[in-house]
């Protein structure tokens, strides 16, 4: 009898064990709660990044890598969230084909939603450019990168060159 208690209690644990396994990847794929995972070289908790509601669905002319946290500095202000970044679209000889309609959708959906332009956070040269966009608090940056194939110290740069559009946002 001793024996059943112990069996039946262990089967329990296991239960709830599995059921809480279970809620933690439905909360994690569903998106209902950030997840924090231990990182594999400090073992310190890692929040996994989502992007902005307002960016979904993304671009449909572009294959999308994994979304992953972003940090950097413009002027003095941290930014902290998630960007993701397109599959290149190698060897075009025209990039703004590529990076004009990625902007000109962007711009247009960002703008219905009530997404202002935010000329502070505008960058641009002849290897990429961003543009950034406010809401409250919110930050959304709407970037590509071009890579030529061809750079020399006495010529401009020449196409082909590969493409990389990308998309940044914070909370």
């Amino acid at each position: 009898m001793k024996h059943m208690k112990h069996t039946a209690a262990l089967i329990i644990i296991f239960l709830v064990l599995a059921a809480c396994g279970a809620l933690l990847l439905w909360f994690s794929y569903s998106g209902v709660v950030p997840v924090a995972t231990p990182s594999s070289s400090t073992g310190t908790p890692t929040v996994h990044p989502k992007l902005a509601e307002d960016l979904y669905p993304l671009y449909d002319q572009a294959g999308w890598n994994a979304v992953e946290a972003e940090q950097f500095i413009i002027g003095t202000t941290t930014y902290s969230g998630a960007s993701i970044t397109s599959i290149p679209t190698k060897g075009t000889a025209d990039p703004g084909s590529i990076f004009t309609p990625f902007e000109r959708h962007y711009d247009q959906k960002l703008k219905a939603l009530g997404w202002t332009v935010a000329n502070d956070l505008a960058a641009g040269g002849h290897v990429g450019g961003q543009t950034g966009y406010r809401k409250g608090n919110a930050v959304i940056l709407v970037r590509f990168h071009i890579l030529y194939h061809t750079v020399t110290d006495t010529a401009p740069s020449e196409c082909p060159c590969d493409v990389t559009l990308s998309l940044f946002s914070t909370e």
